[in-house]
């Protein structure tokens, strides 16, 4: 009958040298991907954030001139006139010199 030798293996520093580079390559690989996907939801969350910028100053643009509308002395009048109001040319002072 044969004996059986069990050998103890020799762990090489070539194996681990390669080992890590593997690991090293497959860790940058990974990064690069999830880096990517990150810049592209990053440049999507980017234009709708410009988009709701431009929206946001449309309404602005639109309520300033709806306000500049309102507060002009026909439009007052005419409101003020609907309500029953009327101005006294007498009981009017101009304050401020405008």
């Amino acid at each position: 009958m044969a004996k059986i030798v069990k050998r103890k293996r020799k762990l090489r520093i070539e194996a681990l040298v390669t080992l890590f580079f593997m690991f090293s390559i497959f860790l940058y690989l990974g990064c690069m991907t999830g880096l990517r996907s990150y810049n592209y939801v990053l440049s999507e969350t980017a234009e709708h954030a410009t988009y709701d910028k431009e929206q946001l100053e449309d309404q602005v643009k639109t309520l300033e001139t709806a306000v500049k509308e309102m507060s002009t002395y026909d439009h007052i009048a005419q409101i003020a006139e609907k309500d029953g109001i009327k101005a006294y040319q007498a009981n009017v002072k101009i304050l401020g010199g405008e």
